[in-house]
């Protein structure tokens, strides 16, 4: 039988609280198997005065930096690792869960540790990401850096479908979101309620229109609105300084609905409000009739606490999700015709109650898979 490892998850934003749902996830059944988990995150300081009892440490590059040159960040990193006992004192290192190996974020800082890693003969593994798009430059990237990775799990069919051409398929392995590691719960709002959580973000990849995106949220608006009920806009990443806040877009569309209809004014909040972890997930757990999410993991995370949620899809991780929860038709592309969108979210307005109703039986049984891809995993990985 294997030993205990000691454990480093990497490459952690803990400070936007989808990523660390997706961190506490993984760390909880971790660490109920008896290894020692450390986690390596950006925002060090912040997020150890807000979670005193979760083992952060400095990432790597979570140092302000004089000259911003990306090769000194890296020099600096390669440096870190090798003196820093609190980072490499570890046996295994994985990439914590999300969606950045794409070209939107930047393949060589999210993978660094992994491959300094593995230059000490460490066990590696990238868990449960999505993978793409990749420009060719990147994918050029991703195959010489799978060479320093030991399993990879991809969390949608089009991420397994990305890399399924790339030399290192063979230690690819599909599972489902991370977060689904974590145990569902039933909804405590009350029956009556009248509040909807609505999650909005920026984007502007992919040439998306965000004049586009603002209409539709809008038209949505406009639709709860009608029905009685009062609207607050929250997020998983709002309140920090230095870090995105969507807050912001949601003023901005608060500011739009007020100018068409300024009888609205007293039934529309933006809560600009930094929110633990665990401050928000009981807030989605017993505060909301529902939600609109477009922040992946303001959906997921609504759902798993018994609310449901339409999702607006910015990138692909949005439906790709949805369609194996089988709730793809309450999911609206980011920039979708607001004639198709709003006959979606009509749709889901008339059965969230229903959908509610079933959420427990369609969450468990995800959540069951998700811990038997965790023992997949680390047989793989020999732990």
């Amino acid at each position: 039988m294997e030993s205990k490892k000691r454990i480093l998850l990497v490459n952690s934003y803990a400070v936007n609280n989808g990523d660390l749902a997706l961190v506490i996830a993984l760390y909880e059944q971790l660490i109920a198997q008896g290894h020692t988990v450390n986690i390596a995150t950006f925002y060090y300081e912040f997020l150890k005065d807000k979670y005193p009892n979760l083992p952060f440490i400095k990432e790597l590059n979570d140092y302000k930096f004089i000259i911003q040159a990306t090769f000194i960040k890296k020099l600096f990193g390669r440096i870190n690792f090798y003196f820093n006992k609190a980072y490499h004192n570890h046996d295994v290192f994985i990439a914590s869960p999300g969606g950045y190996v794409n070209s939107y974020y930047g393949l060589k800082r999210s993978l660094l540790s992994l491959i300094l890693a593995k230059n000490q003969s460490k066990k590696t593994a990238i868990y449960s990401q999505s993978v793409g798009p990749l420009n060719e430059k990147d994918r050029k990237r991703l195959t010489e850096y799978s060479k320093s990775i030991d399993v990879i799990l991809v969390r949608d069919d089009f991420s397994k479908d990305c890399i399924s051409s790339f030399p290192c398929s063979s230690k690819v392995f599909q599972t489902k979101d991370a977060a689904f590691l974590l145990p569902p719960r039933i909804s405590k709002a009350a029956l009556d309620c009248k509040t909807v959580a609505v999650s909005v973000r920026e984007w502007k990849f992919d040439n998306r229109d965000m004049n586009d995106f603002y209409k539709m949220i809008q038209s949505f608006c406009y639709v709860v609105l009608a029905k009685g009920y009062s609207i607050e806009f929250i997020s998983t990443c709002q309140g920090v300084e230095n870090y995105r806040d969507d807050s912001l877009v949601a003023s901005v569309i608060k500011d739009r609905i007020i100018a068409e209809h300024p009888s609205f004014k007293e039934k529309i909040t933006v809560n600009s409000k930094y929110h633990t972890y665990h401050e928000l997930i009981e807030l989605l757990n017993t505060k909301y009739a529902f939600t609109i999410g477009t922040r992946l993991h303001m959906c997921i995370l609504s759902l798993i606490n018994g609310t449901p949620a339409f999702n607006i899809s910015y990138e692909i991780k949005g439906i790709e999700c949805y369609k194996y929860l089988m709730l793809e038709n309450y999911s609206a592309d980011f920039n979708e015709s607001q004639e198709i969108a709003l006959t979606k979210f009509n749709d889901f307005i008339e059965n969230y109650r229903s959908i509610q109703a079933s959420l427990l039986d369609k969450i468990l049984p995800i959540h069951e898979e998700s811990k038997e891809s965790l023992k997949m995993f680390l047989k793989e990985m020999g732990i």
